[in-house]
């Protein structure tokens, strides 16, 4: 009755109800339906990467302390006479004190240089020259919210640039919009990744939000765009390349201490690392290693899978707030990498 009453006196008022519900039935479709239509991607697209088991980072094995040398047998005294005996004895006493001191001592083991090191053979998978890697954003567990890019270069001079956009999309994106870019650039040696700066911009409804954070490793410190700084320790990655840094570790220890910056500070993140888990993604069942970040009751909490049949990449990351809820996860969608 009171439909019918609408219809008549406001038409106007209903060619916009069904504008409205057509559109949130379009968005439906397009965000939880099958994916009908694909646009073209900005990127030169890069051939997927297909599921190979990949061997675990072996910890480098200690060095072998060199053998202390024996010291050489004494000689007996030779015969004194009588005449210098005097003199002999006043020269000889120290050195006798001192022999006797060094026969005494403990023995000092000598640590090998690092030239004197045996070369350890590197059994791990090396970090593709190119990567995409697509992820599904979710809000908790089971809401898809968004999109997260990864993309990964590494030019021929051994410089890399890390970058990750994350927008909202679909009906999110009409309710709250969000993106999201990071940016890391910086080296990579024989250790992995070393960055020398990371910047993060930030839009949303209330506005833009910058940061930066340069990494002086000449005089090991790390300067935040804030004004701040702090001590810059050696292997210290930001949030961002830290996520590829895990193929250079030793990933059979039951933890990891790995020093992390998110562009404002400096952290101490202790990883403990799991057992195998089956992952169910839009590439099927992943076999993955998780690593959970150890926190006290009241921080925010980290956990990370590593692709173990996809070079050790990540595959599924999620983060914890203070209260020990899951605020959102980003599970990999498509991956792909290339070498040349």
């Amino acid at each position: 009755m009171h439909l019918t009453r609408l219809l008549r006196v406001n038409p106007s008022a209903v060619r916009i109800a069904l504008a409205i519900a057509l559109s949130l039935l379009i968005h439906a479709v397009l965000l939880f339906g099958p994916k009908l239509v694909e646009l073209e991607p900005a990127a030169i697209p890069l051939p997927p990467l297909i599921a190979r088991l990949e061997p675990l980072p072996q910890p480098a094995p200690k060095p072998v302390p060199k053998p202390r040398p024996k010291p050489p047998a004494a000689r007996p005294p030779a015969p004194v006479s009588i005449q210098t005996a005097a003199v002999a004895e006043q020269a000889v006493a120290p050195v006798e004190t001192v022999a006797q001191g060094v026969e005494g001592a403990p023995a000092v083991e000598e640590v090998p240089t690092v030239e004197e090191l045996p070369a350890v053979e590197k059994n791990t998978p090396p970090l593709p020259r190119h990567a995409q890697l697509t992820y599904i954003v979710y809000k908790g567990t089971d809401f898809a919210v968004g999109e997260a890019r990864h993309r990964l270069e590494i030019g021929e001079d051994n410089s890399y640039t890390l970058q990750v956009d994350i927008n909202t999309t679909g009906i999110a994106s009409f309710f709250k919009a969000f993106e999201l870019t990071q940016r890391s650039s910086g080296t990579v040696n024989a250790r992995g990744l070393r960055p020398d700066a990371f910047s993060e911009n930030r839009i949303t409804a209330k506005g833009n939000q910058a940061l930066t954070a340069q990494f002086d490793w000449e005089n090991s410190k790390l300067e935040f765009s804030n004004g701040n700084h702090s001590m810059l320790p050696d292997q210290a990655q930001d949030i961002l390349s830290f996520l590829y840094q895990f193929s250079q570790l030793p990933l059979n220890l039951p933890t990891l201490t790995v020093h992390v910056s998110n562009g404002k500070k400096l952290e101490s993140y202790q990883l403990s690392i799991g057992e195998e888990q089956q992952l169910q993604t839009r590439l099927g069942q992943i076999r993955a290693l998780p690593l959970h970040k150890i926190h006290a009751p009241g921080e925010e909490g980290l956990d990370i899978w590593l692709g173990l049949e996809y070079r050790l990449l990540p595959v599924k990351i999620r983060q914890i707030d203070r209260n020990g809820d899951i605020v959102g996860e980003m599970v990999i969608s498509d991956i792909r990498v290339s070498e040349d």
